[in-house]
């Protein structure tokens, strides 16, 4: 019985570890090609924007791109789950894209040949075990170390990027931008994970949360504080959001609930603007 249980398992193993390794030699490219040095000018709601080295750009669109297909191919090995509908296959793409991105903006920053390499494989161990993470959440009696291991994996991704996202500095039509996708790619995961709610249910609520924590990144890049400070801001923010949503669709919403997380929040928010 479990030799039988173990071969039927291998094709899901062997699909991770291609993308995987697709995935670790496109960031390996990434970081040794030359690309050319150009500048990208286009109008995004009315302002200017540019953007340097636009062929790096597509790059990580590419990458990203096929961290998300590589995800949606695993899934295609999941017979547990619930939906194969667009809306909800979507919800595993991002954050093995989101794992993709933080590392095509964080792997420059090593110090030297062998702390990249060693992060590199660390990055490689991230994608694996996200991956399989979502695999084993594709099935409605998902359990086990899956769902607090997309937690964790979701909301430190968002603590990275928000944190890269204001040390940049960029214009507020840029930061808010990608404030609001980051956000989206980690409330959607999440949100379908605790829920068995229909996908277009989850896309909404996961859009008006990210819609508000673009609106409150327009608003603290006014606020000259650290980076960090900002980054972990919006995180708790956004924490506090999903965690209210997700008592929302088990009906497990009560003013105690609101009470319990408007307290924490209040703490964490003192605890970060005057530490």
């Amino acid at each position: 019985m479990k030799h039988s249980t173990s071969m039927k398992s291998m094709p899901v193993y062997e699909r991770i570890n291609v993308v995987v390794s697709l995935a670790l030699v496109g960031l390996a490219l990434y970081f040794v090609l030359a690309f050319p040095v150009d500048q990208l000018s286009f109008n995004l709601f009315g302002s200017p924007v540019g953007l340097a080295s636009s062929w790096r750009w597509l790059m990580i669109i590419l990458l990203t791109g096929l961290a998300m297909a590589g995800a949606d191919a695993v899934m295609e090995l999941q017979p547990a789950l619930v939906s194969r509908r667009l809306g909800n296959r979507a919800a595993f793409w991002t954050l093995p894209g989101l794992v993709i991105i933080f590392a095509t903006q964080t792997l420059g920053l090593t110090p030297d040949p062998i702390t990249w390499a060693v992060s590199l494989i660390l990055i490689g161990v991230l994608l694996w075990l996200t991956l399989l993470a979502q695999f084993l959440q594709g099935s409605s009696e998902a359990g086990g170390w899956s769902g607090w291991w997309q937690q964790v994996i979701g909301y430190g991704l968002a603590a990275g990027l928000f944190i890269l996202i204001f040390y940049t500095r960029q214009r507020t039509v840029l930061s808010a931008s990608a404030v609001f996708l980051v956000s989206l790619g980690v409330a959607l995961p999440l949100l379908r994970a605790m829920s068995v709610a229909s996908p277009s249910r989850i896309w909404l609520l996961a859009l008006v949360i990210s819609a508000g924590l673009a609106q409150i990144t327009w608003a603290l890049n006014y606020w000259r504080a650290a980076p960090l400070q900002t980054g972990l801001l919006l995180v708790l923010v956004l924490y506090t959001l999903i965690g209210l949503t997700q008592q929302y669709l088990l009906n497990t919403l009560t003013r105690r609930a609101v009470w319990e997380f408007g307290l924490v929040a209040a703490v964490v928010i003192g605890l970060i603007i005057y530490v």
